[in-house]
């Protein structure tokens, strides 16, 4: 018996058995684990839900029964044990929910970047039309300044064009090993004197290793997250910055990623946006292009990161630590 119990205790995934009462007779490690996540009361409530389905009170098992708990959210197959009670086997199936339902977003953006890639792409033709035209006007007529004004808008929408259609594309990185501290207070310095009333907090974790990412698209990465959040308390509030290590249980289990937290004292994104944050052309600012978050997304996911709204006014990066990235 103490052979077969060993054999119970090494599987990985919670194995309890309950009586026809609603009692716990036996369960292995992993089920006192779940038995302390979920709550006990939760779990009683669990086992009498399962023990009055029809199929059960019949003798049959049941497979794949999905519950979300505080949550968490699990499969679970019941077995009858002979007259006595039932056996759960119990999976965990909350990172992998959570991690389809960010690949289904991400597949999301990347067609909907793949669609606006292409209308822009044919734009290039007609603008660089116009472009040449004004320049050949410039040496004919005597309204320079309008004809500057005319290159300059061209310019601009070339340059939002660019960027569109790099967001399908990926990005060139030159990686190096940086102090991201160091980056963070270059992004921060550069904003500080253009907003003069924002006061901005660190709370820096000194003991994060050097990151092995593309300082410079790195650094416009965090001019635009910090950038946002500046807007967001109309130039006169709040930002604190944190980092860290992040122990993320669909993202960092292994605790091999560091966060970047960067906070704003603003009123947070409205609930209806949260899913639309990093879609192009969708911007929770009257006058913002939508362009911004959909490329920053794209250059942190490049880097093998994350770039997500946490709410409480709060955006998250995740980047990984590599080896190269270890002191």
């Amino acid at each position: 018996m103490e052979y077969f119990e060993k054999i119970l205790e090494s599987i990985e995934d919670p194995l309890i058995v309950v009586s026809k009462e609603g009692d716990i007779i036996y369960a292995n490690q992993a089920g006192h684990f779940l038995k302390s996540q979920i709550g006990k009361s939760k779990l009683n409530q669990l086992f009498s839900e399962l023990l009055s389905m029809e199929a059960i009170k019949t003798g049959r098992s049941v497979k794949g029964i999905f519950k979300e708990i505080n949550n968490n959210k699990f499969l679970i197959d019941v077995f009858p044990f002979e007259n006595k009670g039932i056996t759960l086997l119990v999976r965990d199936i909350t990172r992998f929910v959570e991690l389809e339902e960010v690949a289904r977003k991400e597949g999301l953006i990347i067609t909907i970047s793949k669609l606006l890639s292409s209308i822009f792409h044919d734009m290039k033709g007609p603008v660089g039309g116009i472009k040449g035209a004004a320049q050949l006007l410039k040496e004919d007529i005597n309204d320079k300044e309008l004809v500057e004004d005319i290159l300059y808008e061209i310019k601009r929408i070339e340059s939002l064009i660019n960027e569109i259609t790099n967001i399908t594309k990926p990005v060139p990185l030159r990686k190096r090993e940086i102090n991201i501290h160091k980056l963070i207070d270059e992004a921060i310095k550069s904003l500080e004197k253009q907003y003069p009333e924002v006061k901005f907090e660190r709370l820096y974790d000194p003991s994060i290793p050097d990151l092995f990412v593309d300082p410079d698209y790195m650094l416009r990465v965090l001019i635009n997250i910090i950038k946002n959040g500046i807007e967001a308390t109309d130039k006169k509030g709040i930002i604190r910055i944190s980092t860290g290590i992040s122990w993320d249980k669909v993202y960092s289990p292994a605790g091999n990623k560091i966060f970047i937290k960067i906070k704003d004292s603003g009123s947070g994104v409205p609930e209806d946006m949260i899913d639309k944050l990093f879609l192009p052309f969708v911007s929770t600012k009257k006058t913002g292009m939508g362009i911004g978050l959909s490329s920053s997304y794209k250059i942190v996911k490049d880097h093998g990161g994350v770039l997500r709204y946490i709410g409480n006014s709060t955006f998250e990066i995740l980047l990984p630590i590599s080896d190269r990235g270890k002191k």
